[in-house]
């Protein structure tokens, strides 16, 4: 096992942390998040250069609402003003939230949805991906897949390059229960529409498996009811004699900072998890206690495999508590924080650390670099849900390996 500092005590920040969801069922923006109940306004401060730069502003606004040609609305003009300082920071990740989209977001964290029971988030070319399809949702009736890339909505052209963009997307999508949306996919360079009938959608976040005596878990989000799945399936494993397990957080990206770290907590020993520094160089340190679930492991991550679950997959790493493989992860080294706006119920999400591994790595638009490399098989087919090592060869080989990891430790 490599070296690391060790230290009994938790140090945990006083503030919750939240990943921000935005609702087709879920659209994930790949973000660990932290709340700030606190702030409640934009204050502008002493400096008399800014303060001129500020009435500039409040001028500009003055003259746009008397002499343009056309009746402005005041509202729309704050927005874009908004909207403006926010695009020049050029980081997708700190954006403002309307009220309706604020409330939407932390709504969605009960695991009860209204819509068409979708997992999705931006890939690499800003295009709107198909993550997850939820079991007995209108979506899997219809013919969804993971891996489809939504390119319109209702015949309008849709993508996730922005934030913009993908609320755009997503508020396309949503509406009534019992109403329909057509939804056109782009598959296995095929253009295919699903006509998708909306309505309610329960949220599982683990599925727990036992072949022989290795367990699987499948974890889809560190949020909600995560952590109690875990401990449910670690007990199940238990109870029946399993020597090793597999942790697939294949397309999971990210969740709560908190969920992550007492999950990770149960699955390495007493030491650091992860550390954030923000741009004074002030550090926060999250540790884990002395006990470890303590059997050999493989963690299984792909592309798709960001934010929290790269936080959970490096310190495994680091710590040498079990063998990454699949593919190189997506690269979110970078941690967010909500600041509400309670006289309206508004908000904003903005940038405010870099966190680390134990071992002091940022995988920021780096990613996690698995210790077996294992590229999915053309011949997968994901309209097969039930976890089968014939159709998933990255699962096929996670399973061998933890068979002949068993075989060592015995």
């Amino acid at each position: 096992m490599r070296e690391l500092s060790k230290n009994a005590v938790a140090v945990f920040t006083a503030i919750v942390s939240l990943l921000i969801v935005i609702s087709i069922t879920a659209v994930i923006t790949l973000s660990i998040t932290k709340i700030d109940a606190n702030a409640t306004e934009i204050v502008f401060g002493g400096d008399k250069q800014y303060n001129e730069r500020y009435q500039r502003l409040n001028e500009v606004y003055e003259i746009l609402m008397s002499d343009y040609y056309k009746e402005v609305d005041s509202e729309t003009l704050i927005q874009g003003a908004i909207d403006g300082m926010l695009a020049s920071l050029d980081d997708p990740y700190t954006f403002y939230y309307s009220p309706e989209e604020m409330a939407e977001s932390l709504e969605n964290q009960s695991g009860k949805y209204s819509g068409i029971g979708i997992l999705v988030s931006s890939d690499k070319d800003g295009g709107l991906a198909v993550n997850r399809v939820f079991k007995g949702s209108p979506a899997m009736a219809a013919g969804l897949l993971p891996g489809d890339v939504i390119t319109h909505v209702n015949g309008e052209s849709v993508n996730a390059r922005t934030t913009e963009d993908l609320n755009n997307a997503v508020s396309l999508v949503k509406g009534p229960d019992g109403s329909t949306v057509d939804i056109t996919v782009y598959r296995k360079n095929e253009s295919i529409t699903y006509t998708v009938s909306r309505g309610s959608v329960n949220i599982n976040r683990v599925e727990y498996y036992i072949y022989d005596d290795v367990g699987y878990i499948i974890l889809y989000e560190f949020l909600g009811d995560a952590v109690d799945g875990v401990k449910e399936a670690l007990r199940a494993f238990n109870d029946a004699g399993v020597k090793g397990i597999i942790f697939d957080v294949r397309s999971n990206t990210g969740g709560e900072l908190y969920t992550c770290l007492n999950i990770t907590d149960l699955m390495v020993p007493e030491g650091l998890i992860m550390y954030t520094e923000d741009r004074y160089g002030d550090r926060q340190n999250h540790y884990s206690n002395d006990y470890a679930y303590g059997v050999p492991m493989v963690v299984l991550v792909n592309e798709m495999t960001a934010s929290a679950a790269e936080v959970f997959t490096a310190a495994v790493q680091d710590y040498d508590m079990g063998v990454v493989m699949g593919t190189n992860t997506f690269g979110k080294g970078i941690v967010q924080q909500i600041r509400s706006f309670p006289n309206d119920g508004a908000g904003m999400q903005l940038t405010i650390e870099a966190y680390y591994t134990p071992l002091g790595r940022n995988i920021h638009e780096v990613g996690i670099q698995p210790d077996i490399v294992v590229e999915l098989s053309d011949s997968y087919d994901p309209s097969i849900y039930t976890p089968d090592m014939d159709n998933d060869n990255q699962l096929k080989a996670a399973y061998d390996q933890v068979k002949k990891m068993i075989a060592e430790a015995e």
